[in-house]
């Protein structure tokens, strides 16, 4: 009888031989050995889990055959594979088997690497060009739209094989770069910097005079402006009337208000009586005027008490046609049973303050690192000036100065004498077809905001030099080009040495602009740039609205900056004993005692729910699809990216599972129908546990213990506004959690499945670790990178596995020193 020992013995002698044979001799030995173990399973008519041995090689030259061999590895590693049905080898047999296999795997990645490098020669993704430019050249115009998406490989959008570059791109690049450089330019005089103040003791009434507000306004005892909600506010009366003195510029506005219920309006309906003594939440954002209801952008929210004034200050970017828009937004809930939305609901204006255009320096930094001290001159002898344009009387030589502070910075790098030559030779052909001496020379900053040395970042095959180092740290903490301080350290020589890099971290850490590092970490580790990409049901989530995302996204990034600021142990990301909560997100958590808009870290009561990023709002609903949820969707969402172990993807033709929101059924029955077929058990056996885990989080989050369904008498209902809290939904079946691992282990419910994830910090860790090479490095996580990544999560056990540890370990590691 021929026992997987047997099978395993003999592919252990046949690594022996791979690892010296050439692959075009390893066919008849492979064969030979598959012909007598393994083609019960795995040959041209079994197949299964699309695996034909016969057909198998040992080329690892060859990508497919290499991922096929890692893949194998990988399932006897994680004991998935033999199947538990057949004869299972002896541990040791086993252990020598993968110790065997890893060996050659490891061998050929490092090998591979020496002679490549980890990733290709990757360009700029979106972020990092628009962060680029505004800190280069000082500026914060608006560019992200004028570029195409990037495309992603394993959630990151830096990784080098997945930024492809078309000539789409470059005439993209062309017109960001003209806009840049526009706005960096200096072309009229210094704006006059004005702060108006609106009192509305005495003016309220000139609201009026529009003839919007005979159904918004309302008296408020002190006489003030009251604006009330009716779900279509806009802007209105002299707000409406202002308009930024200087258009595409930020402004400064500070509001102060207070809350009012008005139990007597024309509006205020029976069904609609609230307590008066509630606080409300202050919408502030921009609109376009004239009115524009739903169309407010840049928009912020603020707790107004109805006891006393508070003031709120609010900073935009505010183009031609944009005004200031202020609305009760919402009623603060104490109790489940109050309504968050009625008629009546106003926020008391005392006076609103504009401050701006703001500025902090004449002329700007940018306009400065374009033209220097050179001087500016009226366009035209008559009056009145307005425009205003740099001239200089030695063109050449100015031009070869400013480009020869300005390309380092743009490249990244020392520049010889001849790209500086290309330069302005460039500018001087421009400058003799007729343009003007500012216009020629923006054109040469302009070839080089299109040139590949800018546009790419510049590296090596082996050590990264000094220079190279400062870009890949600054890009991975900030998402941006490096600073001075990188810069002279570079010029040193000294960012090779591992304490000055560590300490440059540390610094940069410190810095705002590290709030980068968060968002755009959160954004491709948990996929939370796609928070917009479904917004929930109305029918089925009457109280999802804009107010609770925005603060679902910054539970997620003010605790992920906690755990990164004290070092705490990753296995939070599974449970911690805290979040971070203000009064919204609170309330839709069901935790009592949280009051005001402002963030702060939370102690979480006994027996709740929450804890850890799997049971954040943000990864909850970005892990769902808008109207219901997906046990299959929410565990291939765990397994990639908080364990770091991915699934296969789905065998052709087969049917995806869709969870039936009319309340027929429920997920549990349907998936247990699906997995009745014989070649989808062995996938949801290790999909549908995680998923199961997190059932009883609805698509916005919310804790569950029935699903929802909308009725026939609610189909052809529309909900206008969302948060209203109209329910037209039903409760359904009750949703059951409770499941088994694929090693046996069972759970009830989120916590005991929580339990088991944390009897393993290692492979949290590990998963973590790898995560953070992929933003780091731009590359995703190899297999000749595990040996670093054990001995990151080894060295970080005696921290208990904290976040800065290993984010230590990975930037003194040879993949962040390497290409």
């Amino acid at each position: 009888m021929i026992t997987m020992n047997t099978v395993l013995r003999g592919m252990l002698a046949l690594l022996a031989v791979m690892l010296s044979a050439p692959a075009g001799e390893m066919s008849s030995r492979l064969t030979s050995m598959f012909q007598h173990h393994c083609y019960e399973c795995h040959d041209t008519d079994v197949d299964k889990g699309a695996l034909d041995l016969t057909a198998l090689k040992w080329n690892p030259e060859d990508a497919d055959n290499y991922q096929q061999w890692i893949k194998i590895f990988d399932k006897v590693s994680r004991d998935e594979m033999p199947p538990k049905k057949r004869d299972r080898p002896t541990a040791e047999t086993r252990s020598d088997f993968l110790a065997a296999l890893r060996g050659a795997l490891h061998d050929v990645g490092l090998a591979k690497q020496s002679r490549e490098g980890r990733r290709i020669y990757r360009r700029l993704n979106r972020n990092e060009y628009v962060n680029t430019i505004h800190d280069l050249l000082n500026i914060d115009i608006p560019l992200h739209d004028e570029l195409p998406e990037d495309g992603t490989e394993g959630g990151f959008d830096n990784i080098g094989s997945a930024l492809d570059l078309s000539a789409v791109h470059l005439e993209r690049y062309l017109r960001a770069a003209d806009l840049a450089l526009q706005e960096a330019t200096v072309s009229t005089a210094k704006p006059t910097v004005s702060k108006i103040r609106t009192d509305y003791t005495e003016t309220w009434h000139s609201w009026n005079t529009l003839g919007f507000q005979n159904k918004n306004w309302a008296d408020s005892p002190e006489g003030l402006l009251a604006i009330r909600w009716n779900g279509y506010n806009g802007p209105h009366g002299e707000l409406g009337a202002w308009s930024p003195p200087v258009s595409d510029a930020r402004y400064r506005f500070r509001i102060r208000a207070k809350a009012m219920v008005d139990r007597d309006g024309p509006n205020a309906k029976e069904k609609d009586r609230s307590r008066p003594d509630r606080h409300i939440t202050l919408k502030i954002g921009l609109a376009t005027w004239p009115r524009a209801p739903g169309n407010t952008v840049n928009n912020t929210y603020a707790e107004m008490s109805h006891e006393e004034f508070r003031e709120f200050t609010y900073e935009a970017r505010v183009k031609k046609n944009q005004t200031l828009w202020l609305s009760p937004y919402r009623a603060v809930r104490e109790t489940p049973d109050e309504r968050p939305m009625v008629d009546g609901l106003c926020a008391i204006i005392e006076w609103i303050e504009i401050e701006g255009p703001l500025i902090d320096q004449w002329p700007p930094p940018g306009h400065q690192l374009l033209y220097g001290d050179l001087p500016l001159q009226p366009t035209t002898t008559k009056p009145p000036h307005q425009g205003l344009v740099v001239v200089s009387h030695a063109p050449a030589a100015d031009a070869r100065r400013l480009l020869a502070g300005f390309l380092p910075k743009v490249f990244r790098r020392p520049v010889s004498d001849e790209e500086i030559d290309e330069h302005v030779a460039f500018m001087l052909e421009q400058l003799n077809d007729g343009r003007s001496f500012d216009e020629a020379l923006r054109a040469a900053y302009k070839l080089a905001l299109c040139s590949p040395k800018f546009l790419f970042l510049h590296e090596t095959t082996g050590t990264l030099d000094n220079y190279a180092l400062a870009a890949r740290l600054s890009y991975g903490l900030w998402s941006s080009t490096p600073d001075d301080e990188l810069y002279a350290l570079a010029d040193a020589s000294r960012l090779s040495n591992p304490f000055v890099l560590l300490a440059q971290a540390e610094r940069m850490l410190t810095s705002p602009k590290a709030r980068r590092f968060t968002s755009s970490f959160l954004a491709s580790w948990l996929n939370l740039r796609n928070i917009d990409f479904t917004q929930p049901d109305t029918k089925l989530y009457p109280e999802f609205e804009d107010y609770l995302q925005q603060s679902m996204m910054r539970e997620s990034e003010l605790f992920f900056d906690e755990l990164l600021s004290h070092d705490l142990s990753v296995t939070n990301v599974v449970h911690s004993d805290f979040t971070m909560l203000n009064a919204r997100l609170a309330e839709h958590y069901d935790i009592a005692g949280v009051r005001g808009d402002h963030f702060r870290k939370v102690s979480l009561p006994y027996g709740s729910r929450r804890g850890g990023f799997i049971s954040q709002g943000a990864v909850l609903k970005v892990s769902a699809n808008g109207t219901s949820t997906s046990p299959v969707v929410r565990g291939a969402y765990v397994l990639e990216r908080i364990l770091g172990t991915p699934p296969d993807p789905p065998p052709k033709g087969v049917d995806v599972v869709e969870p039936d929101i009319r309340g027929a059924t429920t997920i549990r029955k349907q998936l247990e129908l699906h997995r009745s077929q014989a070649h989808c058990a062995s996938c949801h056996a290790r999909l549908d546990p995680p998923g199961m885990a997190l059932e009883n989080y609805d698509a916005t989050g919310r804790w569950r213990t029935n699903y929802r369904y909308i009725p026939e008498s609610a189909k052809n209902r529309v909900v206008h506004f969302p948060g209203l809290d109209w329910r037209y939904y039903a409760q359904g079946p009750v949703v059951d959690s409770s499941y088994e691992l694929v090693d046996g282990r069972r759970f009830k419910d989120i916590d005991e499945y929580k339990q088991l994830l944390l009897n393993d910090p290692e492979q949290i860790a590990r998963a973590m670790t790898q995560k953070l090479i992929a933003h780091l490095t731009g590359a995703r996580s190899q297999f000749a990178d595990r040996e670093v990544v054990d001995a990151i999560v080894h060295s970080a056990r005696d921290n208990r596995y904290g976040l800065r540890t290993l984010l230590h370990g990975v930037i003194t590691s040879r993949v962040f020193l390497s290409k």
